[in-house]
């Protein structure tokens, strides 16, 4: 029995390779290391694993704070640098935003055939007596007339007064709300925003500048609006495919001259030099 005994641990001995210890087993100086080196790798193997989940939990903070971000234009390789605001930041003190070297603002005016913001008319008529260069946009709706959510923006913004100081009207057409579960067919898109925009041109004389994606841009507008300025958004990189204007590269902005600092602002830069810039000034 001895001997059958021995025989069977120099077979296990053979093969066997512990990462735990055996209460039943008698172990050698060559097990007992292999056990600590295999917890070691698994020691090493959970730090870096807490490791890397701690840098990402951190870069994840940065990234929702707006303290990285994805693109990072400069002011030398874009001077003209914007924002866009509505009654989600409030108060708009324009004075602050000029000590923040903001050279234009795009306040909301509308969405939709009916909804009007809540903070326009204040922060629009605030904004005359700053050097921060503004206008006003609206939210297009898939699922209204285009040509009533014109009116709705014309009643709301009134007259662009043709002194400089405003720049050209703009349009929103991005999914959002029911739009991400549902959207209209191509030729309905087209047809109501080519209404929208004929109705602001009749009253303004120019086109509005339409706020899109790369993607939905070619997928639905490239076609019908080519000649139209084009402000992208792309919070990933440099919209290189199509000829922008003003492209929004962050929706995390946190700047001096919102009453409502829990929310963020979206930042935007224009596509050219300062001198280019007085081409989108209403005039």
């Amino acid at each position: 029995m001895k001997k059958n005994s021995k025989n069977s641990n120099s077979v296990r001995d053979k093969y066997y390779e512990p990462d735990y210890y055996d209460p039943y087993h008698s172990y050698d100086d060559d097990e007992v290391s292999t056990i600590k080196s295999k917890r070691r790798k698994r020691i090493v193997l959970w730090l870096i694993t807490l490791g890397i989940i701690a840098i990402l939990a951190d870069l994840s903070i940065l990234l929702y704070t707006g303290k990285i971000w994805f693109n990072s234009p400069t002011r030398k390789e874009y001077p003209v640098q914007g924002i866009t605001l509505s009654s989600l930041q409030g108060d708009i003190n324009f004075n602050a935003l000029e000590i923040e070297n903001i050279s234009f603002a795009y306040l909301k005016a509308t969405e939709g055939k009916s909804l009007k913001d809540l903070k326009f008319a204040a922060s629009w008529e605030s904004s005359k007596d700053s050097t921060v260069k503004t206008s006003a946009y609206h939210k297009f709706s898939f699922f209204d007339n285009g040509k009533d959510q014109a009116e709705n923006f014309i009643k709301t913004v009134g007259n662009i007064p043709k002194d400089g100081y405003r720049l050209l009207p703009a349009v929103e057409v991005t999914k959002s709300g029911a739009a991400l579960a549902y959207l209209p067919n191509k030729e309905t898109i087209v047809s109501e925003l080519l209404e929208y925009c004929d109705t602001i041109k009749d009253e303004y004389g120019v086109y509005p500048i339409i706020i899109t994606g790369d993607k939905f841009y070619k997928k639905y507008l490239k076609n019908d609006f080519s000649g139209y300025k084009l402000w992208i958004i792309d919070l990933f990189s440099k919209p290189n495919s199509i000829n922008w204007s003003l492209w929004n590269y962050s929706p995390r902005g946190k700047l001096n001259g919102t009453s409502n600092t829990k929310n963020y602002i979206s930042l935007s830069v224009f596509n050219g030099t300062r001198a280019d810039f007085t081409e989108f000034q209403y005039k």
